[in-house]
């Protein structure tokens, strides 16, 4: 059968605790944390579906959902009921076995009865924490082109930088033959010795090959019913597997100098990509703010989102969220500042995210002396601090 989009039901894992993000992550779900000042992660998840004409998706939600499940309800609530299109949220419901999702596998095989009640012909996975734009009716192609069971999306990068990843190893026709989580030695791309694959998690399945799978996972006690650890590597083996070889932009946001490189990189002059691109809008919801105010300020390389009020100040390569207040002689520098935050008078940031509704009081430093940031915030391994929600100075 070949695969449509009207055919494709799309599951977006959105369950993971997102540690390395902490605190970012402390009040909110991973896709859920926001990005660019006016988006959240799971944005872009989202928007590559619906600009792909896929309109069946399945977000399987767990830790701390709530502010995902507002954002969804705000944002995305966007299919009438006699449309055949739907935007909905799974959590762990008990139907399979009584216990959370264990695994990114598990999560998908916990809603194989969601799966068998819808019938497509392919189920497309993907994660609720990656930056990228892909228009997946080319995988969906792809995949009748070479009549495959399943389809992986992958990029190439330097082979010394593959060891972080999973790790596709193909053939001269793009078939995969392994797959390797995190190998110290990863294999190369057929043409080119010093680059390799890595998957970018993102699988397409027709839907036969993947319930049967993932009923084969569910059954060994050994499985960390995991696609990448356990799924993929079996599936292999009898089956046809492709990679599909993305050359563009991709971000996976695991962690706190991931998530600030990511959203430093929209601040270049030739960023990733545009986001008000109108023939690939990324889509969102956003509270209505009144314009942005600026006083006697000087702003440089900056994204600022509407409802900010800026005088006097000094903001270079930031991203200001809407709803921020600075006040005169402060100065942002190289920062994030979350939605509703206020930055005292004559405050000095410089590498530091805000999460929101922070009150940063006057003559307030950070980002310059390690010993005192530490004591008071987390600062990651490339030197970014992290000031936590609703912080402020009792």
């Amino acid at each position: 059968m070949d695969v449509s989009s009207e055919q494709t039901l799309v599951m977006i894992l959105c369950g993971g605790k997102g540690e390395r993000l902490y605190p970012l992550t402390r009040d909110r779900a991973k896709p859920s944390v926001p990005f660019l000042g006016s988006y959240r992660i799971i944005d872009f998840s989202l928007s590559n579906s619906l600009n792909s004409g896929l309109k069946k998706i399945a977000l399987l939600t767990q830790y701390k959902s709530l502010s995902l499940e507002r954002h969804i309800l705000y944002g995305w609530n966007i299919f009438h009921a006699e449309s055949g299109g739907y935007i909905v949220s799974l959590p762990a419901q008990g139907r399979v076995a009584d216990r959370w999702y264990e695994g990114t596998a598990d999560a998908v095989f916990q809603n194989i009865y969601t799966i068998q009640q819808e019938n497509p012909a392919a189920v497309l996975i993907l994660s609720g924490d990656h930056v990228y734009r892909a228009d997946y009716r080319q995988i969906l192609r792809y995949c009748d082109e070479k009549k495959a069971d399943s389809v992986i999306l992958a990029k190439t990068v330097p082979r010394s930088e593959a060891s972080r990843f999973g790790v596709v190893g193909i053939d001269r026709g793009r078939r995969i033959v392994q797959f390797l989580e995190k190998p110290k030695t990863p294999p190369f791309i057929p043409w080119d010795e010093k680059r390799s694959l890595i998957s970018m998690g993102v699988y397409l399945f027709r839907t036969p090959v993947l319930v049967k799978a993932l009923i084969q996972d569910a059954k060994n006690p050994a499985s960390s019913h995991d696609f990448g650890r356990d799924i993929i590597p079996r599936l292999i083996q009898k089956s046809r597997v492709y990679a599909y070889l993305y050359d563009s932009y991709w971000e996976d946001i695991g962690t706190i100098d991931a998530y600030w490189k990511a959203n430093m990189a929209f601040l270049d002059s030739e960023p990733p990509f545009l986001t008000g691109d109108d023939s690939w809008l990324i889509r969102t919801y956003k509270r209505q703010y009144p314009p942005s105010y600026f006083h006697q300020t000087d702003i440089k390389n900056s994204i600022i989102g509407s409802g900010c009020r800026i005088s006097g100040a000094t903001v270079r390569h930031s991203i200001i969220s809407p709803g921020v207040e600075i006040a005169p002689d402060a100065r942002v520098e190289s920062s994030i500042i979350f939605e509703g935050s206020c930055i005292g008078r004559g405050s000095r940031l410089r590498r530091v995210i805000v999460d929101k509704f922070c009150q940063i009081p006057s003559r307030f430093e950070s980002g310059f002396r390690v010993r005192e940031d530490r004591a008071h915030f987390m600062i990651s391994a490339d030197g970014i601090r992290v000031i936590p929600k609703n912080w402020r100075v009792e």
